[in-house]
């Protein structure tokens, strides 16, 4: 303790300044006597009536935001009075939104920071009519109007948030940064036509985000990812099953099962419109949020002879023509994951 406070006297007369943030909130509608008692309270200022008289002295009486802020209390009344009215002060929560995450995580990891609770923005993106409402006003996905549910279409990034932001207005801001993000990327390829023919044909806008999550969840080396959705797109055409271990993930998430890092063959059996060991085609619905490269991967993918892949040790796959050369494949890898 005493070695603490020479170092605190040392950096005293060294000239280093302390300061010490309070967060207060301030609701919306707030009255400047609502305030003034709420600073009380909370020791920042010792006298209601006088911290009235100095707002009206300086006209500030109706210049109130709403919100959550970070003040230093240690200042003059006139200077607190501005920090509460400045809305660089406003207290921001940074949260980083990983690519490939799905609404669970997306939910839980916006909870753990503070900004909803517990399954508030799970509930509010899959409800009734939410991508109807979202989508009104984008011609690219207009026709998708019956989509039950806002996957893969709320841009994995990083974002600052107040600490009272609705979910209303996170979903708002994620969708309009994929609006952002993405829309130009769909457009510059078909400008310069560089979107094949053969996938124009096959996959609508909302589609190749479906096929972009899966390459998303498939992927863990970025050279590889239009080579997934190259496998994708050959077995499509072929009218073959996907197969996509991602998608029965997402079925045992949906039907309230853990997770689980090896899938099991009685797994691929589960009943879900979204297993692609059961069902043809793309699952009804993008299963994550696919970020830019598997969204480039998905509206190009490789010309390539392959229809089957299976990982390796170092995360990379190994890419098959026939079935055969796949399960030898697979059982030399597996042989060596045993050893």
């Amino acid at each position: 303790m005493r070695k603490i406070k020479i170092i605190l006297m040392c950096l005293l007369l060294l000239g280093v300044s302390f300061t010490r943030e309070v967060l207060v909130s301030i609701p919306k509608g707030a009255s400047s006597s609502s305030i003034a008692k709420q600073l009380k309270e909370m020791d920042i200022i010792s006298n209601e009536t006088f911290f009235k008289l100095k707002l009206k002295l300086m006209k500030r009486e109706n210049s109130f935001l709403y919100g959550n802020f970070l003040i230093d209390p240690d200042v003059p009344l006139q200077d607190l009075i501005l920090q509460l009215q400045d809305r660089n002060r406003l207290a921001l929560i940074k949260v980083t939104i990983p690519e490939g995450y799905n609404l669970y995580k997306i939910d839980k990891l916006l909870t753990e920071v503070g900004l909803i609770k517990e399954n508030e923005f799970y509930s509010y993106t899959t409800s009734p009519n939410m991508f109807r409402h979202l989508i009104k006003d984008n011609p690219y996905l207009r026709e998708e109007e019956s989509v039950p549910r806002l996957e893969g279409f709320l841009f994995p990034d990083t974002y600052l948030f107040e600490y009272d932001t609705s979910v209303e207005k996170i979903v708002s801001t994620m969708f309009k940064n994929f609006e952002k993000k993405v829309i130009p990327l769909y457009l510059d390829a078909q400008m310069k036509k560089t979107l094949p023919i053969r996938l124009r044909k096959v996959l609508s806008f909302y589609n190749i985000i479906s096929l972009a999550s899966l390459v998303e969840n498939e992927a863990m080396v970025d050279d590889e990812r239009s080579m997934i959705a190259s496998v994708y797109m050959n077995r499509m055409n072929k009218r073959m099953i996907l197969g996509a271990c991602p998608t029965v993930l997402y079925s045992r998430l949906l039907k309230g099962l853990p997770w689980k890092e090896t899938l099991s063959y009685k797994d691929t059996e589960i009943e879900s419109d979204y297993n692609t060991y059961l069902n043809t085609g793309l699952p009804p619905s993008p299963i994550s949020s696919p970020g830019l490269k598997s969204i480039q991967a998905a509206m190009n993918p490789a010309k390539t002879p392959y229809y089957y892949f299976v990982s390796k040790r170092d995360r990379t796959h190994h890419f098959s023509v026939t079935e055969k050369e796949h399960l030898n494949w697979s059982r030399k890898l597996s042989k060596l994951d045993n050893n």
